[in-house]
């Protein structure tokens, strides 16, 4: 087993462990609701989400192999940069300071909007005009359902909505 797949292996194993964790802390820990968020949807529904990610990762993981038996996956690349992985981190995290920044002067919705567009710009360079549009667009409206309509959550006023 090479490298890589170890480390899809672990971050598999990580993202569903801190997902049932998280489900049974929630389940039998002492944790308690908020005062300004009326139920446990929205931590729920992050650790179910940690958990589909993990599922979806492995089913990656199982296709690519599949392929690689039957001859038609693709050759192992060379070994990931670590200054490009330093880098990559470090853009998103100096991104999302930039991204809370942004929530509080331009509203949450716009800054979603925003923030997505440039994260698929950046780290998916070759991706088309319409999915830079379209699919920010889209995690917008998600991230908008969830907090405002389904939890009810009061944001501050910001310039834009």
């Amino acid at each position: 087993m090479n490298r890589t797949m170890v480390r899809e292996l672990l971050s598999v194993a990580l993202m569903l462990s801190l997902g049932v964790a998280g489900l049974v802390h929630i389940q039998y820990g002492n944790w308690r609701v908020a005062p300004l968020v009326p139920s446990y949807i929205m931590p729920q529904t992050a650790y179910y989400f940690l958990i589909a990610s993990g599922i979806w990762v492995l089913a990656m993981l199982g296709l690519e192999a599949r392929r690689r038996r039957q001859g038609h996956g693709a050759d192992e690349g060379p070994a990931q940069d670590l200054v490009a992985i330093g880098l990559a981190s470090g853009l998103m995290l100096g991104g999302a300071v930039v991204y809370f920044w942004m929530v509080l002067n331009l509203g949450l919705i716009v800054s979603t909007y925003l923030y997505n567009a440039l994260l698929i710009a950046v780290l998916a360079p070759g991706a088309r005009t319409i999915s830079i549009l379209v699919v920010p667009l889209l995690v917008a409206a998600v991230v908008w359902l969830l907090f405002i309509q389904m939890i009810g959550i009061t944001l501050p006023p910001s310039l834009l909505f």
